[in-house]
């Protein structure tokens, strides 16, 4: 997303509004764990901060398409990033498109989960389950210490 702040530089104005759906090129998304973006607008502004440095600041909103942890198969991501960042080259017309996609890099999720419990793999002798379905199964398995605390307890007492 290219920007022309030649009226920026030149003291016309104070700061330039935008307000714009962007695209990030597809080479970014080679090395990331993004597969697909869709719906990216880019809202916020530029200015020169009293230190005559150049401010870019907004809001990223969109949809990453990402893979789920367990599946593999597309989930959708909705995502809103706020952000407030220098930019040090002063040209008049400056390419933000870096800036952007280093945004929407931070707000990658550490986990992808968008299946149901019915659509975790399983196999010969083994399955996927929920962290909640392993603590209730573990709390009914017959542990041959479950009646050690107990047994603590009544020792202490004496």
């Amino acid at each position: 997303m290219q920007i022309d702040i030649t009226k920026l530089l030149t003291n016309i104005v104070n700061t330039i509004n935008i307000d714009s759906s962007f695209d990030i090129p597809s080479e970014y998304l080679n090395d990331s764990r993004i597969d697909d973006l869709k719906d990216l607008k880019y809202t916020g502004k530029l200015r020169i901060d009293e230190e005559n440095e150049l401010i870019i600041d907004g809001n990223i909103t969109g949809t990453m398409i990402l893979k789920d942890d367990l599946t593999l198969k597309p989930v959708e991501y909705k995502f809103n990033a706020e952000f407030e960042d220098n930019i040090p080259e002063k040209t008049n017309i400056i390419d933000i498109t870096d800036i952007l996609w280093q945004n929407i890099l931070t707000e990658i999720p550490s986990k992808v989960h968008g299946t149901n419990e019915s659509e975790y793999p399983s196999g010969d002798g083994w399955r996927v389950i929920s962290e909640e379905d392993f603590n209730k199964e573990r709390s009914k398995s017959n542990n041959p210490f479950a009646n050690l605390e107990e047994l603590l307890k009544t020792k202490e007492d004496k």
